[in-house]
């Protein structure tokens, strides 16, 4: 009886220093808490004070972009371009961004939330944010606008999530700060994505919405189409995604350094998702953290990309070509920046390459000029031995080994002018800067095709002279009817080239057709 008293005293005993210290703790705790949600209410109060209506939807603009934002989760539904027209000639401005009920393609980015001391998930993903404004458009004498929406959950902790967009900028940065006003502990990942309907409408399909593209640290640039049945599932820490099309790029990346996971899936079939998740952190209680993420809105700008995150530029596909294209297209912007006309400057570039070529194509002419001296030995070759077709080539090949001329020579400006014209072709239908840009009298788009078919039809006629002027030279013998359809069936294919490239093509010839009457004088 007596051990038991004993035994129940230390008990007692034991039970009071747990309470005493459960009891200084929790009160340092409180007074913990007090001193932190003073600093917090400091430091946020403007922010959550001014906060307090509540709008479904939101607009920010800037003077290039205008943003519609649903409150509810801070999804981007809509962007409008506002230096792009949707069609040449129309008044309804280009929209990149949109969300109906036909189609969807936005941007949605949050935290997703998870307690400690509680086995369960509570996601923060669609909280019905307040705002402060509804409708917050850049002023003259600003060079940035910051947007907050603010939550607050049933626990007391506030999600702050900022729009910041910058004057004559597509780029936005997005602050997500989390405040922990508990004495619990919370583990948070962050997340960014973008949606996309993949069966288009048909006002949708001239868009051309066709692949997605992402860069991390193992992949510096990847390109898949959408309709791809390939799983995404990449650790990576720096890099970005993005939806493209022609012309624009819609991207997003994470600016805080913390561990991602790239995902994709399909959701009923209909909507493609590409997004990132960042590993679970840990949020002490009372603690402020901050989730920074990028986006890239707009026309694809080869220069402001390349600032902004690198490769992300390489969304402008110039094919296989790229390293004559790049230098190609900064050229062109170096004359335009002079003259303010693309259609011009696409012929100085002309002349330009032309004069570069002179040399080759003087090359080309002596080479022409041996080859026409040797026609007559070549056709009594030819005469002589048109009934064994293998020594007649040894015999030509001899000759030309004589005579020290090599025939396939003769082809190199050809082969160096492909590559240049293809360039060109890449350039206009992938850089925007050309989309809808005029020239003269009825060419309005240098991108887009000749309306009236001009273009082509003098291109056939400058195509004609210079093959009568180069069979001045060759004396060639290939059947007359045959060269005189071939400007015909190239006018032809190039009713549907863009007209700047027609132009480019035109001045070419003309520039030939010069330099060749030159040599025969």
């Amino acid at each position: 009886m007596i051990i038991k008293k004993k035994l129940l005293i230390i008990i007692l005993f034991l039970m009071f220093i747990i309470y005493t210290n459960l009891f200084n703790s929790s009160q340092k705790q409180r007074n913990y808490f007090k001193e932190n949600q003073n600093n917090i209410s400091l430091k946020y109060n403007n922010i959550i004070n001014n906060v307090n209506k509540n709008y479904k939807k939101i607009k920010i603009e800037n003077d290039v972009l205008s943003l519609i934002i649903n409150t509810n989760g801070g999804i981007i539904e809509e962007a409008k371009l506002l230096k792009y027209k949707k069609e040449l000639n129309s008044t309804e401005l280009f929209k990149l961004l949109e969300t109906n009920n036909k189609f969807i393609y936005q941007i949605k980015n949050g935290l997703i939330k998870k307690q400690y001391l509680f086995n369960n998930l509570n996601k923060i993903i669609n909280p019905k944010f307040k705002v402060e404004k509804k409708n917050n458009i850049i002023i003259n004498n600003k060079n940035y606008i910051f947007v907050p929406m603010c939550y607050k959950d049933n626990n007391n902790n506030i999600l702050i999530k900022t729009f910041i967009l910058k004057r004559n900028c597509y780029e936005i940065k997005i602050i997500d700060t989390f405040i922990n006003n508990n004495i619990i502990p919370i583990k948070l990942s962050y997340f960014g994505q973008i949606n996309q309907s993949i069966d288009l409408p048909k006002y949708i399909i001239k868009k051309n919405l066709k692949d997605i593209a992402y860069s991390i640290d193992s992949e510096k640039y990847k390109q898949i189409t959408l309709k791809d049945n390939i799983k995404l599932n990449l650790n990576y820490k720096f890099g970005w995604i993005a939806m493209l099309q022609k012309y624009f790029v819609t991207s997003i990346m994470p600016i805080s350094k913390i561990n991602n996971i790239l995902y994709n899936e399909k959701i009923n079939n209909n909507v493609y998702i590409i997004g990132f998740q960042s590993n679970f952190i840990n949020i002490k209680p009372f603690e402020i953290k901050n989730y920074k993420t990028a986006l890239w809105i707009g026309p694809k700008l080869q220069n402001n990309m390349e600032i902004l995150s690198p490769y992300l530029s390489k969304t402008i596909n110039y094919g296989f070509l790229y390293f004559i294209s790049k230098p190609l297209f900064k050229i062109l912007i170096l004359i335009h920046n002079i003259i303010n006309n693309w259609g011009f400057s696409i012929i100085l570039i002309t002349f330009f390459l032309r004069i570069i070529m002179l040399p080759i194509s003087k090359f080309q002419y002596i080479y022409l000029k041996k080859i026409k001296i040797l026609n007559p030995k070549i056709k009594k070759i030819k005469k002589k031995y048109k009934h064994n077709l293998e020594i007649l080539n040894k015999k030509i090949l001899k000759l030309y080994k004589i005579k020290k001329i090599n025939p396939l020579l003769g082809l190199i400006p050809l082969l160096i002018q492909m590559p240049i014209f293809l360039s060109l072709y890449n350039i206009l239908i992938e850089s925007v800067e050309l989309r809808h840009s005029k020239f003269l009298f009825w060419i309005n788009d240098l991108s887009s095709k000749d309306p009236y078919f001009i273009l082509p039809i003098l291109l056939s006629i400058t195509m004609y002279y210079v093959q009568k002027t180069s069979n001045m030279i060759t004396n060639n013998s290939i059947n007359k009817n045959i060269i005189n359809y071939i400007p015909i069936i190239f006018s032809i294919l190039f009713f549907w080239f863009p007209s700047g490239l027609i132009i480019y093509y035109i001045i070419n010839n003309i520039f030939i057709i010069i330099q060749q009457k030159i040599y025969l004088k």
